[in-house]
């Protein structure tokens, strides 16, 4: 089945393996203290609502208006296909269909040490679709699913996890992929700051930009939805990595973060969990208020 997005983003800038993938290729990232000239790695952001930004975040975009501090883009369609396997998988695969590129900017904690580096949201108008397409995969009812809360006021989001140790991480992940390779703003954009940079043409068929899961890494799906004044309105569904470290050689000294996967040269998007353990995240997130 395929359903649209409400929101989608993924923090490639949380990526050591990235960032020292382009440096090797003599990219000044994120910036170069002598000249000033920045070469952030971009985020990738699709939301049906549209954004408002500062001009100096927007890196990319195909359509846009702005003024001399914003930039204002309209919305964007991004769609998620669901696939189930015979043995109980669920496959799931992000599209951007249509996308623009950001900046992270500067803030307090860098990205490379967060868990969650890339986030999926759905409207929950299409949580009984998804729910109707999962129940054949349900089976008994699990034990050692908790709940876990944030955000204040009118706005709060549940999420699930299985397994105490797994607070951060969420469902078990058993495979992903993602990448900023096949993405035509992202060619745009990497062979604009090569030419600035003066970097050749060539080099950058070579670049590995894309991340798949290695064996040893700690991946997690953290599946939940936001409630607003006691409603159920959004469906979240955010990947997490918390392991192993990882070390690098920036351009000001070492880097040292989480770890998003092997380098690989893919522009495949998707990510595998167990069908069974994401009916059940969703419908115990969803009783959380008793609703």
């Amino acid at each position: 089945m395929e359903l649209e997005l409400e929101r989608m983003q993924v923090f490639f800038p949380a990526s050591l393996e990235i960032q020292e993938e382009l440096l090797k290729a003599g990219f000044k990232v994120p910036y170069d203290k002598e000249t000033g000239r920045k070469t952030p790695v971009p985020v990738v952001v699709s939301s049906r609502e549209g954004r408002k930004l500062r001009r100096d975040r927007l890196l990319k975009a195909s359509d846009f208006e702005e003024d001399d501090k914003f930039a204002f883009v309209p919305g964007r369609r991004a769609l998620v296909d669901v696939e189930a396997t015979d043995r109980g998988f669920l496959i799931l695969k992000p599209k951007a269909i249509e996308y623009h590129l950001e900046d992270m900017n500067f803030v307090s904690i860098p990205p490379r040490v967060w868990g969650t580096w890339a986030s999926f949201s759905l409207p929950f108008s299409a949580y009984e679709a998804l729910m109707d397409f999962l129940e054949e995969f349900r089976g008994e009812e699990p034990k050692g699913f908790y709940l876990a809360s944030k955000g204040s006021g009118r706005r709060i989001e549940v999420y699930t996890y299985k397994g105490r140790s797994r607070k951060d991480l969420g469902i078990p992940v058993f495979g992903y992929a993602l990448g900023l390779h096949g993405l035509t703003l992202v060619e745009e954009y990497l062979k604009e700051k090569a030419e600035e940079n003066d970097i050749p043409g060539e080099r950058l068929r070579y670049l590995k930009l894309g991340l798949r899961k290695r064996r040893e890494t700690k991946a997690g799906l953290k599946v939940g939805i936001v409630w607003e004044d006691g409603k159920p309105v959004e469906i979240t569904m955010k990947l997490s990595t918390t392991a192993p470290r990882v070390r690098i050689q920036g351009l000001y000294g070492e880097l040292v973060g989480k770890s998003r996967g092997e380098l690989v040269k893919t522009d495949e998007w998707y990510f595998v969990v167990h069908a069974s353990d994401l009916y059940w995240g969703l419908r115990i997130v969803r009783s959380a208020f008793g609703s």
